[in-house]
């Protein structure tokens, strides 16, 4: 005997074979919209009033609302087809990634792209045609969004050795296979061009002639013009090889932004100490595959070396600290912090590689015993590396200074409304928890309401227990409605929210690196080589410290009295190479920032993936929940 508060009903599919060939497809297939979810009509007939068949099928929960005496059959109005066979369902994730990949146009994937993903499948060619015809419509050249989902589901049906069939893929529909894709992390079929171009003979250095520049002196000798000649090619072979290592250096930055690591920081349960309790932090590296231990004083100690060895780079800021009054709410805010911190400095390009950071990040025991045994070197980059630095001014835009400068004008208004986004988000995230709170609350006191109608005052009355079932559902599906609402705010909060915030500390780290560099008190020269001494054997020539094998190559002793300068310093004091370096550091940081525009376009873009499916959740929710109220009695002669 089922009860008023029996959960919605669902098909019974534990033997599908023995379901679908008992029946014809057209009496076994739920009734579903044949149009787009989007719409607000619906080509479905439905007869809800049909009871002359005697066989009582449990039909999908979303479209039937089960009685306290039998199930209702509706009649079935559309063909099981790849646009229709997983309307409603809830894709993974997955299946969202590999769309947006997929260079998708007004909704629609070309079949271009479904040929490309099957050949990063590695299904075998037969499988390959059989999914393209269970998907493509004959004269068709591309698909629709749902038509995409039913065709990666037969791509992991494929692979799995399972039956290529819609009928498979409808009986797991809340339990979708996901398809191996290869190399799809990676890969975006809109990089691919659609047809293969020669490129276009290029001249050597496009910039320059390949003539040399002629004179119109009429008395130059072709000994004059043959060394005028031979200079130029000279200047154009050096100028290639510069814009060349340049490329290199870009390059490798593209390829480090690509092998970003992600570090994750999570609370232990049990805080430690005797007087002073304190909590440890589990840091995970998924690039390293190390797990380790670590308190704040730790991230603390951290920061303070990696500022002494780096001050000519962009340093993440950390979480203030605090001495008491550290509740939940602030511990998660600290958390959070530490987590941006330390990605952002994984993910910098010099930072990361820093020998400190790898053992932060990977030693196992505790962080002390590791400095204790390698104490970390607190000079500054410049002192305790090799730099070629004729190359690198040369590397430096003439127009650096002005970048600079039209970059600081802009900061403090940009820290500013990226302080205003995050406010505004935080505020709209908030209205989003409360209205999930509401719907909560609403549940329960129609809840309340359904159990004071149980016993109507009226003998026999056959509406009010429809009524009820009505607010059993209504109920039922704003109690899921507010877990939604409040699921939707914590993903919000842990995606947008905090890639906001790490673009406003990027914006404040920089303005602080420039703050940095006009505090910072200059160098004398005989510092710096005592200084620069220590870091190669035996030599203390300091015009040489940047080469990292002349003098040892050539078994030249160089005493301080007789300076002997080479092509890696050109001839220049060390407060001059360190000015230049510290130069070049800033061009370094600004392509560094400029980069992170990057990021924000895929912060934009995964916002509004995700928003785009709560918004389908949201509507087939509420899709479900209107096929069940229409059954409710709406007419005055049901209520004798």
């Amino acid at each position: 005997m089922q009860t008023p508060n029996d959960d919605i009903l669902s098909p019974d599919y534990s033997n599908p074979l023995q379901y679908f060939s008992s029946q014809s497809l057209s009496r076994t297939t739920p009734p579903i919209y044949a149009d787009d979810p989007w719409t607000t009509s619906s080509n479905a007939s439905f007869d809800f009033n049909d009871t002359t068949n005697s066989n009582n099928y449990a039909v999908d929960s979303s479209f039937m609302m089960e009685s306290e005496m039998d199930h209702q059959d509706a009649g079935f109005g559309t063909e099981l087809n790849a646009n229709n066979v997983l309307l409603g369902a809830d894709v993974p994730d997955a299946y969202f990634e590999i769309y947006s990949k997929s260079n998708p146009h007004h909704e629609r994937v070309d079949t271009r792209s479904l040929q490309i993903i099957l050949h990063l499948a590695g299904i075998s060619l037969f499988h390959q045609q059989k999914v393209m015809s269970l998907v493509v419509t004959p004269g068709e050249n591309s698909v629709t969004r749902n038509e995409f989902n039913a065709y990666l589901a037969l791509i992991a049906c494929a692979q799995k050795n399972m039956d290529i069939s819609l009928e498979t893929v409808y009986h797991h529909r809340n339990d979708l296979p996901i398809p191996a894709i290869s190399d799809m992390e990676s890969f975006n079929i809109r990089d691919i061009p659609t047809t293969k171009k020669e490129p276009p003979a290029k001249k050597e250095d496009p910039w320059e002639s390949d003539q040399p520049k002629q004179t119109d002196r009429s008395d130059v000798s072709s000994t004059n013009t043959a060394v005028l000649a031979e200079t130029n090619d000279q200047q154009q072979r050096q100028a290639q090889l510069n814009r060349s290592i340049h490329q290199q250096e870009q390059e490798a930055m593209n390829q480090w932004f690509r092998d970003l690591d992600h570090i994750s920081v999570s609370r232990t349960l049990e805080k430690e100490g005797f007087l002073f309790k304190h909590i440890n932090y589990e840091v995970e590296s998924e690039k390293l595959g190390c797990k380790v231990l670590r308190r704040f004083s730790d991230f603390w100690w951290l920061w303070e070396v990696l500022l002494r060895r780096y001050p000519y780079r962009i340093m993440p800021n950390l979480p203030p600290k605090k001495l008491g009054g550290r509740d939940d709410t602030f511990e998660e805010r600290r958390r959070k912090g530490l987590v941006r911190f330390i990605n952002s400095v994984a993910r910098h390009p010099v930072l990361g590689k820093d020998e400190v950071v790898v053992a932060f990040l990977s030693h196992p025991s505790e962080i002390n015993s590791w400095k204790r045994a390698n104490p970390p070197s607190l000079d500054e980059e410049f002192v305790r590396k090799s730099h070629n630095i004729a190359y690198l001014e040369r590397t430096i835009p003439m127009d650096l200074d002005d970048r600079i400068a039209r970059m600081k004008k802009r900061l403090s208004v940009s820290i500013q409304q990226y302080e205003r986004m995050c406010f505004i988000m935080n505020q709209m995230n908030r209205l989003k928890k409360a209205l999930g709170t509401d719907y909560i609350r609403y549940s329960t006191t129609l809840n309340s309401v359904s159990e004071l109608d149980e016993n109507c005052w009226v003998p026999n009355c056959q509406g009010c227990p429809e009524v009820i079932r009505g607010y059993n559902s209504i109920a039922k599906s704003m109690q899921q409605a507010g877990a939604m609402l409040n699921k939707q705010a914590k993903a919000t909060g842990d995606t947008i929210m905090e890639s906001l915030k790490r673009q406003r500390d990027l914006l404040e780290s920089f303005r602080e690196l420039l703050e940095r560099r006009e505090r910072m008190s200059p160098i004398q020269n005989d510092i710096l080589s005592r200084q620069m001494a220590r870091y190669k054997k035996g030599q203390i020539q300091p015009s040489v410290a940047h080469d990292e094998d002349g003098a040892l190559r050539n078994d030249i002793t160089v005493t301080p009295s007789r300076p002997s300068f080479d092509d890696a310093t050109g001839g220049l004091s060390l407060v001059r190479q360190r000015d230049i370096f510290i130069k070049h550091c800033f061009m370094e940081e600004l392509s560094y920032l400029h980069k992170q525009q990057a990021s924000v376009s895929v912060m934009y873009n995964r916002f509004v993936r995700d928003e785009v499916k709560y918004a389908r959740q949201w509507s087939d929710h509420w899709k479900y929940l209107e096929v069940g109220t229409s059954e409710m009695p709406n007419a005055p002669h049901d209520f004798l």
